[in-house]
């Protein structure tokens, strides 16, 4: 027997949008992967911007020694960075090799990073 009184929490794909914020959403979708959510660490960390080749230097370093510096790099480039910028997380400024953390009040970022952090122990 089915429970009535039981939130749904489905995401509109299966008939159902109660329970879900799209900022929740993409804010968890931001985080979900852990290069995305040590750029932001890395940020936070030096103050808010950086060029991109050092911060492909600090991820390389925290992700170990499996890490190639240049896969980092391009991958920076081509996916990580963009999607942040596109989500409002990052301004990148590819010309230049430079991303600046922003502050947005669209997705509720910091206080998931905060605890993402502090499990990761980055902090």
């Amino acid at each position: 027997m089915m429970d009535t009184d039981a939130p749904d929490v489905t995401d509109g794909r299966a008939g159902g949008n109660r329970g879900i914020s799209p900022a929740l959403d993409a804010t968890l979708d931001l985080l979900s992967n852990q290069r995305r959510r040590y750029v932001l660490y890395c940020l936070r960390k030096q103050g808010g911007a950086m060029s991109v080749e050092k911060l492909a230097e600090q991820l390389t370093s925290w992700e170990g020694d499996d890490a190639d510096g240049q896969r980092v790099r391009m991958d920076l480039y081509h996916s990580q960075l963009p999607r942040l910028d596109e989500a409002g997380a990052v301004e990148f400024d590819e010309d230049e090799g430079y991303v600046t953390l922003t502050e947005t009040n669209e997705i509720p970022l910091a206080e998931y990073l905060d605890l993402a952090a502090a499990e990761e122990n980055v902090a």
